[in-house]
């Protein structure tokens, strides 16, 4: 019996519209009901596409940004030095507890959550054929502060995978994240009572600005440690830097075929743009012709920063 499960993709109002031409794609290669989460704008917009499938969310009906918004104000008050807090540094944090706190309102066993700057290449199956077990997509990314920042909110976690929890989407399994927000609840050496307060609690205040937790890393640790078996491990390959070969404006089925047989899915991250030197490479029907896509990106990625190489047949 197939599972049934909810896709959620917290994105802002102008993030969205930069990818709007795209979003029947994404919503025709990821099962289920697709959610976009946000603001009341954002909901607007999920609305006007038109699609059955497709609904949305208020982000305060899951956690209401002011709360985080103004603990975020009170942690960064000696950097601010009597300066507003910029919405976008909450922000970054805040949508990840969204992520988190969804569980709580989850009646499935499972939730996909999708970042709103990548693209489906394929349809998306997020189990095992033969056994039914869920996959962990993982991929070769390494950021200290995430681990430092999981260490204190919950003893002992720490890495125990070589690979990287982070690919742009991760299946939650509601009850581990329930259980995961309950154990960081319990840690009464740290402030806060909820966990989204006890997690910007648990980062030095000059670390906050610094990307310091990931609820992708911290989940997939978590989870590897305390539920061994529940997931399978799954190489995932995706285009991290599609926006700077690729303009969303103009990509086409042809390039989304030919990326689709080494890519589960492309991402257009915000601020990249097509560099010159980059035009007429990917996107190249004779090129093409004679290359595959991953044959292309080897032969170019080792100008990108380590972060962003993709590399085949690690596991």
């Amino acid at each position: 019996m197939a599972q049934i499960y909810d896709t959620l993709v917290v994105v802002t109002p102008n993030d969205m519209k930069r990818l709007m031409r795209h979003y029947e794609r994404l919503a025709a290669n990821l099962p289920g009901r697709l959610f976009f989460v946000g603001n009341t704008e954002t909901c607007e917009l999920a609305d006007s596409l038109g699609i059955e499938t497709v609904g949305h969310i208020c982000e305060d009906d899951i956690l209401p940004f002011d709360k985080v918004h103004k603990l975020m104000t009170e942690r960064m008050a000696p950097i601010l030095q009597g300066r507003e807090l910029p919405r976008g540094v909450t922000g970054w944090y805040y949508q990840q507890f969204l992520k988190m706190q969804y569980s709580n309102l989850c009646t499935d066993q499972y939730y996909l959550l999708w970042d709103g700057d990548t693209i489906p290449c394929n349809p998306v199956s997020m189990f095992q054929e033969k056994t039914g077990k869920p996959y962990f997509d993982v991929k070769e990314e390494f950021h200290q502060e995430y681990f430092d920042t999981m260490g204190v909110l919950i003893p002992g976690l720490q890495k125990v995978i070589s690979h990287s929890f982070i690919s742009e989407h991760m299946l939650i399994d509601t009850a581990i994240m329930k259980e995961l927000i309950s154990e960081i609840e319990k840690n009464d050496k740290l402030s806060g009572d909820v966990f989204w307060e006890k997690i910007l609690y648990s980062i030095p205040t000059e670390k906050i600005q610094e990307s310091a937790f990931s609820e992708f890393e911290t989940y997939g640790t978590f989870t590897a440690i305390n539920h061994m078996s529940a997931y399978a491990l799954r190489e995932w390959h995706s285009f991290r830097l599609a926006g700077e070969f690729f303009d969303p404006g103009t990509i086409c089925e042809r390039d989304f075929n030919w990326l689709g047989r080494d890519f589960g899915a492309i991402s257009f991250e915000k601020g990249h743009t097509v560099r010159e030197d980059n035009r007429n490479l990917f996107d190249n029907p004779e090129y093409q012709q004679k290359l595959s896509a991953r044959q292309m990106l080897e032969a170019v990625q080792d100008l990108f920063n380590n972060d962003r190489i993709e590399k085949w047949g690690t596991i």
